[in-house]
């Protein structure tokens, strides 16, 4: 079995020997748990992430199997995925050149983000829109991921601890707070990052590209993190977020509350975290 790439997260869980279990199975991508911590093993059409073990073709695969997983490979009943792949990290533009892009580009008119960034802070706006939304990564965190990218790479390292306990807050499922967690840290999915770092950059085709990609990632997964995205750089979101959008506070909302197996009752979906 050929594998594409491991994130610097999933390099973590692979860390530690350890059986696991499969959680839950979708089309692109299934969920392992180890005791070190959470494993999306994806295919191709996923893009690279922090959690992320992308392989070729996916194995066999139903939720309750046994797993294992060492520093050489993670394994199945009948099969074995080897680690011998390049570690995946998501790189950030430098703080002082998003800073000098935050002020070539004045924050949109139409941003509904921002003024609750600027007045309350990150912490504040978890506690509004954190878990909020269907879903298993519901919509209120991939916007909150979004900001929290944004907020590491402006800050820089030292922000981290503070992020992370913002992230650690949030009442949610279980896959949506190990992205947070990973957010907190400077990593998310492969668009994420190539678009930060073109509109740092001013390339605007490479920008264009990068969000046509995160557009296409789940169901509207990709569109909410984008929201959250362009809201944390203080820029007016584009247009066709409506399920971002609907996160926001005073919308009408749902809850995903954490429990043993959140969210783990969709058999077949589009998620790929």
């Amino acid at each position: 079995m050929t594998t594409l790439d491991v994130g610097v997260g999933a390099r973590r869980v692979a860390g530690r020997r350890g059986a696991g279990r499969v959680v839950a199975v979708y089309r692109a991508a299934a969920y392992l748990r180890f005791p070190a911590g959470l494993l999306a093993l994806t295919d191709g059409r996923a893009p690279s992430g922090p959690l992320h073990l992308r392989v070729a073709t996916l194995p066999q695969l139903a939720p309750g199997d046994a797993v294992d997983i060492d520093p050489t490979g993670l394994h199945g009943r009948q099969w074995s995925v080897p680690l011998d792949a390049p570690t995946w990290t998501g790189q950030l533009p430098g703080a002082e050149e998003l800073a000098r892009y935050r002020r070539r580009h004045p924050p949109g008119t139409g941003d509904r983000l921002g003024p609750v960034l600027r007045s309350d802070g990150v912490a504040a706006l978890a506690g509004r829109i954190g878990g909020r939304g269907p879903g298993l990564t519901p919509s209120g965190d991939d916007v909150l991921a979004g900001v929290l990218l944004v907020a590491r790479a402006l800050h820089g390292a030292a922000a981290e601890p503070g992020l992370a306990a913002v992230a650690g807050s949030v009442v949610t499922t279980d896959v949506a707070a190990a992205f947070l967690a990973w957010a907190a840290r400077g990593q998310c999915i492969e668009p994420a990052h190539s678009w930060l770092a073109a509109q740092a950059g001013g390339d605007r085709v490479r920008a264009a590209q990068a969000l046509a990609r995160l557009d296409r990632v789940g169901a509207s997964s990709g569109r909410a993190l984008r929201f959250g995205l362009e809201s944390g750089l203080g820029l007016e979101p584009g247009l066709g977020l409506e399920p971002a959008a609907a996160q926001l506070p005073g919308s009408e909302i749902h809850t995903a509350l954490v429990s043993e197996r959140p969210g783990f009752d969709q058999q077949y979906g589009r998620s790929v975290g």
